[in-house]
């Protein structure tokens, strides 16, 4: 018997274990910066500080043995094009990228998740431009092209 003070529905304060959302951000680019001379470090800061003074944000930093990757949006890509040849840094830039984003509570400390997040992803075939996580997400930077067609297949196989 219940009473009108305490109805039956539960409330639901944590999230189900396991994956639980995929989503997919676009209209982005992926800076690559390598090959700095001499000191790597003060050849990073550099590069950020030319980021900063030319007003672009940057995302998903990475670093790389000799340089640094990161994504700026879309728009700015012209805007760092022109940033880092003024500079003489050595980079490439790659257009029209999306991250794809798989929600997952403790992805970290539930066995087994990213693994079968990682075989999914090459069993799509497409190539990743990088891999991060975070304590209750995966990210994957992607061709646009192919964003939709991954998420497609994390929702087939996890949701």
């Amino acid at each position: 018997m219940t009473s009108g003070i305490f109805p039956n529905a539960e409330t639901e304060f944590e999230k189900r274990r396991g994956v639980s959302d995929v989503e997919v951000r676009g209209g982005y680019a992926q800076v690559h910066v390598s090959e700095i001379e001499g000191d790597v470090m003060q050849g990073r800061l550099r590069v950020l500080q030319i980021a900063a003074d030319a007003g672009i944000s940057i995302d998903f930093l990475k670093l790389t043995p000799t340089g640094m990757s990161f994504l700026v949006m879309q728009e700015k890509a012209a805007d760092v094009d022109a940033a880092l040849r003024a500079s003489g840094e050595s980079f490439s830039i790659g257009s029209d990228r999306s991250i794809v984003l798989v929600h997952a509570v403790n992805i970290r400390d539930e066995e087994g998740i990213i693994a079968g997040l990682v075989r999914t992803l090459i069993g799509t075939g497409a190539p990743v431009d990088h891999l991060g996580d975070m304590h209750d997400r995966m990210l994957m930077v992607v061709r646009s092209e192919d964003a939709e067609r991954i998420a497609a297949e994390f929702r087939r196989t996890l949701l």
